[in-house]
């Protein structure tokens, strides 16, 4: 069973001022799909704590995932935070992801959001919207055991 951390930024959520709908999905939806939540954080936009999560979650986790701050906004930091702490991208999921959700709404062409291996973990930055995350989420998750076997160097040939 793979272990998967999942952390929202928003400044309003973390805040209290609304509640984090594409986080809880994505809780709901890993663990119906048999994955183990081991790290479930809602954080401000905020560089320096991202930095310190995504060091903690990449040493519990074999997936974290991200919602929120991929877009164009000043206080969009998540895609930044990645890019400087990644190993590398998974360009391909990067791709896939970004043309599937063009095909879903034009507002994607202004996504920073990639795909990207922290150490030995995959990291997928989502958008913060619901809707965005639940299509994304039902695009992925049933391909990602496939992935996380090949990064975990489990022969699926």
């Amino acid at each position: 069973m793979y272990k998967v951390a999942i952390i929202t930024l928003s400044d309003r959520a973390a805040a209290g001022v609304y509640e984090d709908k594409s986080g809880t999905y994505l809780c709901e939806v890993f663990d119906k799909a048999g994955y183990d939540i081991v790290m479930r954080k809602v954080i401000p936009d905020d560089e320096a704590m991202l930095n310190l999560l995504l060091d903690e979650a990449t040493n519990l986790a074999d997936l974290v995932i991200t919602t929120g701050g991929t877009g164009l906004c000043s206080r969009d930091i998540t895609a930044k935070v990645v890019e400087e702490l990644m190993d590398y991208e998974v360009r391909g999921m990067s791709v896939a992801l970004h043309q599937y959700s063009l095909g879903k709404s034009k507002g994607a062409m202004f996504s920073r959001a990639l795909c990207a291996v922290i150490k030995k973990t995959l990291v997928i930055t989502m958008p913060g919207s619901l809707k965005a995350v639940t299509e994304l989420a039902q695009y992925f998750i049933p391909h990602l055991k496939h992935g996380l076997d090949h990064l975990n160097d489990i022969d699926v040939h």
